[in-house]
């Protein structure tokens, strides 16, 4: 009789503790709400992030398909099925907040649905069916038809879908498979351990659609894709345009632009590289981020196919011999780089903000911290980043994700498939300086060949083969790119500087302390919570600031802090994970930031 009390009053704890529980991105937090940033309370569920997606190639005609769609779970080999019971709010991953989900799906898959019209007005042309990026493939049906597959979590993908469109409401149905960790593709810092299990370096998995669906009309003949690259030595241009449909008579004709001036034009043919003057360039740097307009037309005889409009910043990235030490020259100049590592992670959207003024707010607040510099780690952000980064006048260091897993062949295709759509689909912002193809070892293969393949794919920047090598172990740290770039924490530190590539500190830092109210998990494990508070942690960050300096004089061209804001259960950021506590004093951290770059910069 007295163990059957014990057990009943076990019971009861156990169901007043579901009750008085809710479950919170994957973590059990007691009594609380989600974490969630400011910008929640002006998120609109049935019109999320409606800007347009990808300012760096603009049509006027577009529509948004972001919203509520219906969701359900699904296995392997399955159909369309006529109903799904969920809702979820596109384009926000299945275990986030704010796509109104919260799980993790046992089978990895799920089905997605929503019903669209074509506006009247684009009759004669061909729509195209956008996807800004889906984790990890996607099968794409438009009216029970089958419109194609995409494979890789970071990477725009399109579809014409004309021949499958009926006059009135259409369905689009989007099957998703999403392995994640379990499986060695590129997934950057999530594992799917935990949603359930928060660890300690990785994070809640992101899964399914988290960047724009949208549709636009095109001619029959028009631009796919393009390449501005800058020559400031030369004042001009490099334009290289590719077309579908394209016939012998078509040309492109390209203006740049100042405001409503035209200050040149120039024409040439399709998928042939081709110049343009840029007389006396204005250049673009983070204390003037000039950015010239730019029309590119598609032209036969006696009209103008298509047209679209960009933008470009006529800047140099490139490393030169000082002395006998290489550095990091920003337009024939050196200037010494210092960046926060920015993860993009946000507590409500995880992969997706949930916001554009969001989104802007981080760049433009690192600028305000006096940051000329973000390493963008291990995740490829959506179009509008890179273009509040074009816009704003900040130097990006791009990561592409990696996998903590061995890969097969098959794998190893699929990642460098996906390196090569990132370094090809992003090639026109001028904030892009870097390239880094393998972070501390993780999923690295081939070292040698993958950098030198990324170096001869984009010319025009900087390479990092493997960011933060081994100090003690000099027959990993590969002799290949233009960076050799050392991890740190506590302190900093400078590898040994040569006459063959310029030296980073890519990651250094780690000074945190947890802010009651604004933590992710409130059992941990926690990492990097070693100082008192606000005032012990500025006091390091300053003093870590101080050895910056005078590694300079050791060649050292950049240095990364880690990190721009708490991660899940990183607490070493500058702002708690919701971004609404500064935990260091900012005028002071800014005024160290700024010393890098203003003095001793020779």
């Amino acid at each position: 009789m007295k163990h059957f009390f014990t057990i009943i009053m076990v019971l009861c704890f156990v169901q007043l503790y579901a009750q008085n529980s809710k479950k919170v991105d994957g973590v059990h937090v007691k009594g609380k709400q989600p974490m969630v940033t400011p910008w929640a309370g002006n998120f609109d569920k049935n019109n999320p992030l409606s800007e347009y997606p990808r300012p760096i190639m603009v049509r006027e005609k577009w529509k948004n398909l972001n919203g509520v769609w219906a969701f359900g779970e699904t296995v392997e080999g399955s159909s369309i099925p006529k109903s799904l019971k969920n809702k979820i709010v596109v384009p926000f991953p299945w275990e986030s907040h704010l796509s109104g989900i919260q799980q993790q799906l046992a089978t990895q898959r799920a089905w997605y649905k929503r019903s669209f019209t074509v506006p009247k007005d684009w009759e004669g042309s061909d729509v195209l069916l956008h996807f800004g990026a889906v984790d990890f493939e996607a099968k794409v049906f438009v009216n029970g038809k089958f419109v194609g597959m995409h494979k890789g979590g970071y990477d725009a993908f399109s579809f014409n879908i004309s021949p499958f469109l009926i006059a009135g409401n259409n369905e689009l149905a989007v099957q998703v498979f999403d392995p994640g960790s379990e499986a060695g593709i590129a997934y950057g810092k999530q594992s799917n351990e935990s949603f359930s299990n928060p660890q300690r370096y990785a994070y809640t998995p992101c899964s399914g659609i988290w960047q724009t669906v949208w549709i636009e009309p095109v001619p029959k003949a028009h631009i796919t894709n393009f390449t501005i690259t800058p020559n400031i030595d030369a004042q001009l241009i490099d334009v290289l345009v590719n077309a579908q449909n394209s016939g012998p008579n078509q040309s492109v004709e390209v203006l740049v632009k100042e405001g409503s001036d035209i200050v040149s034009k120039g024409e040439g043919g399709l998928n042939i590289p081709f110049q343009v003057k840029v007389p006396n360039p204005k250049l673009w740097s983070p204390d003037s981020p000039f950015l010239y307009d730019v029309i590119i037309k598609l032209k036969d005889s006696t009209q103008v196919l298509d047209e679209v409009t960009s933008y470009t910043g006529m800047r140099k990235i490139s490393i030169q011999l000082v002395g006998n030490l290489q550095k990091i020259m920003l337009n024939n100049e050196f200037l010494f780089q210092m960046g926060p590592l920015d993860q993009g992670y946000w507590p409500d959207g995880i992969y997706t903000a949930p916001t554009d003024e969001a989104l802007k707010w981080d760049i433009e607040n690192i600028k305000d911290w006096g940051f000329n510099m973000i390493r963008k780690h291990i995740k490829i952000e959506p179009q509008r980043w890179y273009y509040w980064a074009d816009k704003l006048g900040v130097l990006v260091w791009q990561d592409m994700p990696s996998t903590f897993k061995k890969r097969s062949e098959a794998e190893k295709t699929q990642f460098e498939t996906e390196l090569t759509n990132m370094v090809r689909n992003n090639a026109n912002h001028p904030s892009i300086i870097v390239w880094v193809v393998f972070n501390e070892h993780w999923g690295l293969y081939d070292v040698n060949r993958l950098t030198e393949y990324t170096m001869a794919l984009d010319p025009s920047r900087l390479v990092i083969g493997n960011s933060g090598i081994d100090a003690g172990k000099p027959d990993i740290d590969y002799e290949v790119g233009h960076i050799k770039d050392n991890h740190s924490y506590r302190p900093p530190s400078v590898p040994f500087a040569s006459n063959k590539r310029a030296v980073v500190n890519g990651e250094y830092g780690a000074i945190g302390y947890n802010v009651e109210g604004h933590v992710w998990d409130l059992d941990g494990p926690w990492v990097h919570y070693n100082y008192e508070g606000k005032e012990a942690a500025t006091k390091e960050y300053e003093r870590f600031i101080e050895m910056i300096k005078g590694f300079q004089n050791e060649g050292l061209s950049a240095s990364v802090y880690t990190q721009w804001t708490d991660v899940e259960n990183e607490m070493n950021g500058l702002y708690t994970y919701d971004r609404k506590v500064v935990k260091m004093d900012k005028e002071r951290v800014k005024k160290a930031n700024e010393s890098t770059y203003t003095t001793n910069n020779k």
